[in-house]
């Protein structure tokens, strides 16, 4: 059994250590069985020739190759979820694997490694015997930057085409790294738009989240709210020379009077052109790893345009304030025609400030660097395929 040997006195014993100390994470096979144990380490392991800013490994298996009567579990693939299920994702890592499947109650296999396909093979041939009928890859989405991931990924596509299934990549909003990242913030999305129904009816209307008449609905939700807390003009989010206003002369008035608050900025995406099997270094990563991926500035050359367009803003909001708002804009409820990806770091975004235009690298949600950026050498997406009558 795999971690297991006999010691000196000749009694069997257990492959653990303090520095092999974490949690154990079981690998099941496709017949329901452990065939082998992960361990979560509680510190990171470094070789002593490993470069101060590299990263130990965190997972390692628990084996007893070298010891006495001991055994490699080698990298058994786990499986969690529908033996017979028609569809079954491939993820990277066991423990990634077990939540996606709580989150999402899909089938999963799971490798150790982006490169550990060998086994997948018979998985494989079993899943097609049993009816399954597409793999999907689900890989974190560093296989857009990372070369040896993206290159296990099509090992897997290679396989399942072999064993007689289709397959296909799965992709997701970049700022999410992993499958069960995005599942995660997909179940805290409701929470997020629970707070922008927070916002009072004048922040809504200067950030342009609503028409004016939806005053008329605020006015009678307010008179059928069972807390007394706030009076209408709190509630509005007016000044009392607002309000007053708003009594006296009427809707108009004040709509002229609250536009007279806001503006609007012109404004752009740029997202680089990424394919199948394209990586680049510095995909959905912050400037430093454009730096030392050799760039010192976005190369505009590897972008595309995917949107141009105005965004309504409250006046004396700085350009920091509206790049975090678009940022939310285009993660939360991206327009019906657009075609990018959701915002994520390595994006580049235009502001037009009366005629004059910056750029701003996207490093994540609060952090946005001043580049600069040359749109006229970008590339343009393809108009959409006409459809046929």
């Amino acid at each position: 059994m795999p971690g297991f040997y006999l010691d000196d006195s000749g009694r069997w014993t257990m492959n653990f250590y303090r520095k092999n100390a974490g949690i154990l994470i079981p690998a099941v096979g496709y017949d329901g069985m452990i065939h082998g144990l992960q361990i979560l380490l509680d510190s990171p392991l470094k070789q002593k020739d490993d470069p101060p800013d590299k990263s130990g490994a965190k997972y390692i298996w628990f084996s007893s190759s070298s010891k006495n009567m001991g055994v490699t579990s080698g990298s058994p693939v786990h499986f969690i979820g529908n033996p017979s299920a028609r569809v079954v994702y491939v993820i990277e890592g066991l423990l990634k694997a077990d939540i996606s499947h709580c989150l999402t109650n899909r089938t999963f296999a799971a490798i150790a490694g982006a490169n550990n396909t060998s086994q997948l093979d018979t998985l494989f041939a079993l899943l097609a015997q049993n009816g399954t009928e597409e793999i999907i890859e689900a890989h974190d989405m560093d296989k857009y930057s990372n070369q040896m991931t993206s290159n296990g990924a099509s090992k897997i596509y290679l396989m399942a085409r072999k064993n007689g299934m289709a397959c296909r990549r799965l992709t997701w909003n970049p700022n999410y790294k992993g499958f069960d990242d995005w599942q995660l913030a997909l179940r805290e999305k409701e929470q997020r738009e629970k707070e922008v129904q927070r916002m009072n009816f004048k922040q809504q209307y200067l950030c342009g989240k609503c028409d004016f008449t939806y005053i008329d609905g605020c006015v009678e939700l307010w008179h059928t709210r069972a807390e007394k807390d706030l009076d209408l003009t709190e509630y509005l989010g007016l000044t009392k020379e607002e309000y007053q206003i708003f009594l006296a002369q009427g809707n108009q008035v004040l709509k002229d009077l609250l536009d007279s608050q806001r503006v609007f900025r012109r404004f752009c995406i740029y997202q680089l052109c990424l394919g199948e099997t394209q990586t680049v270094p510095f995909a959905f990563k912050q400037l430093d790893a454009l730096r030392k991926a050799g760039y010192e500035q976005p190369p505009a050359a590897a972008y595309q345009t995917v949107w141009s367009a105005e965004v309504c803003c409250p006046k004396g909001q700085n350009d920091m304030e509206v790049l975090g708002r678009l940022f939310l804009d285009f993660n939360e409820h991206l327009p019906e025609d657009y075609r990018g990806r959701p915002l994520a770091p390595s994006d580049v975004v235009e502001l037009d400030c009366q005629g004059k235009r910056t750029y701003f690298y996207v490093n994540d949600c609060r952090d946005f660097a001043p580049v600069r950026f040359s749109p006229f050498l970008c590339k343009r997406l393809p108009e959409p395929a006409q459809k046929q009558e």
